[in-house]
């Protein structure tokens, strides 16, 4: 009797029943897989990975759990990821060996992952065939549709509080057919609102589109590492080819980046003499990555707190020389630039 499949999305909503065995998951929405590993070290704990493209028939016996003279099996988490590289690159011999390993007793929980949509001639023919026989669970990691991404956005943004624009989900739905960019550009996005809780079209258009070569991030990156040279050279990118009313726009925004960014440094700087620990707090200031955590404490230790309170008038003085003298956005903030890092 074929085996049930479930997809991934579905799976994700409740508990993994499997504890031994084998698991298949297969379809080319690699984020889809990442995010059914997470469940699968939620639930089970730590897993061994394996990569496809670096294993060979000996470490695929490894892999399966086969008992050695120096190893015992039976009770781990493994994973086998890309698993079509592996089974692509076995000649006929190869396929009987990983044919006869796959229908022997397996004692660990392997998750076998195959990021590619199989159709179903390819199942059909080994090893496939035997890996889809003998698996305790089929999973599939197809593409969601057009509703489905639009109701994984709007989540999101619930989620983290920050309203939508009108046309942002549409504008959002025609730029990215592929789930992990999405994702990678909606966690920009929200790295961005955080503390705003609203976000313009335009200022979604200029993240996401961004220029070709740097991004705002690339700017606070340069900029608080203290980097005149590199942020001048990212702001000036930035602006090139932009209307006039672009520009103006593209500077408020960086603004408004510094000034979040140096509100959450003072911010971290006292909790931190409190006793607290940043890895504790760090989700809620926006810091939702270990990389993210990594470079905010080297600003930590780059910025003082009286240079971050002197960036902060600085900003200020800006915003009152624009906004009352009218002064030309992008020249000012130029030299804002030059006198806070030069």
């Amino acid at each position: 009797m074929p085996q049930k499949e479930i997809a991934v999305t579905e799976a994700l909503k409740k508990p993994l029943e499997v504890e031994r065995g084998i698991i298949v998951l297969y379809g080319e929405e690699e984020l889809l897989h990442k995010n059914f590993l997470q469940k699968l070290k939620k639930e089970k704990g730590d897993y061994i990975l394996y990569h496809g493209e670096d294993l060979d028939l000996d470490k695929f016996v490894e892999l399966l759990g086969e008992r050695t003279l120096f190893s015992s099996s039976g009770g781990r988490v493994k994973v086998l990821y890309h698993g079509e590289k592996f089974f692509e690159k076995l000649k006929k011999k190869g396929k009987e060996k990983v044919i006869r390993l796959l229908q022997r007793e397996i004692k660990d929980l392997i998750a076998i992952c195959i990021v590619k949509d199989l159709k179903k001639t390819e199942r059909g023919k080994e090893p496939y065939k035997t890996l889809f026989g003998v698996a305790k669970a089929i999973f599939t990691a197809k593409g969601l549709n057009r509703n489905q991404i639009a109701a994984l956005i709007k989540k999101k943004f619930q989620k983290e509080g920050i309203k939508l624009p009108e046309g942002a989900l549409e504008y959002l739905l025609e730029s990215f057919s592929d789930l992990t960019a999405l994702k990678n550009e909606l966690e920009k996005l929200i790295t961005y609102a955080h503390g705003k809780k609203t976000l313009t079209l335009e200022e979604i258009k200029a993240l996401v589109e961004g220029n070709k070569t740097y991004t705002v991030f690339d700017f606070q990156r340069e900029f608080f590492n203290k980097n005149l040279k590199g942020a001048l050279k990212v702001y000036r990118s930035l602006l090139e080819g932009l209307t006039s009313y672009e520009v103006n726009q593209t500077v408020l925004q960086l603004e408004g980046l510094l000034l979040s960014t140096v509100n959450k440094l003072l911010l971290s700087h006292e909790r931190i003499k409190k006793g607290e620990d940043l890895q504790r707090f760090a989700k809620e200031i926006g810091l939702y990555y270990p990389f993210q955590v990594a470079q905010f404490k080297n600003w930590l230790e780059l910025w003082r707190e009286e240079e971050l309170e002197n960036l902060l008038r600085e900003l200020y003085k800006f915003d009152l020389r624009v906004k009352t003298k009218f002064l030309p956005p992008s020249g000012e903030f130029e030299k804002f630039l030059i006198s806070s890092l030069g």
